[in-house]
């Protein structure tokens, strides 16, 4: 066998292997997690309308959820989009950081 067609076999093998290990850890009990990077909706929770007003606008859902960012970051976050045009009350603006620390804060390690 050729060089080229070893590289290709073993490229494919590698493929085979990240495909097989990412269908096992997507397998399990069926329920979404709360941390999926392609998150389609946020979650459930006092601040998910807000989340969709103002995060929705300008961006995807799964970019704001994957985010896993501390209180200060999400704060600093929120005052960088209002600087942009958001709009929020105060009590807006605290319930929408509480919101994004509560489902999408620092992930445990």
């Amino acid at each position: 066998m050729s060089s080229r067609r070893v590289r290709i076999a073993a490229a494919l093998a590698v493929l085979a292997t990240v495909a097989a290990v990412l269908a096992a850890s997507s397998a399990g009990d069926g329920k979404a997690s709360r941390r999926s990077a392609y998150a389609k909706e946020f979650a459930a929770g006092e601040g998910k309308a807000l989340a969709e007003s103002y995060c929705q606008t300008c961006h995807s859902v799964s970019l704001t959820t994957q985010q896993a960012k501390d209180s200060a970051g999400w704060e600093k976050t929120i005052g960088q989009m209002e600087k942009w045009g958001i709009k929020p009350t105060p009590a807006e603006h605290d319930t929408l950081r509480r919101y994004l620390l509560a489902h999408y804060g620092p992930r445990a390690r």
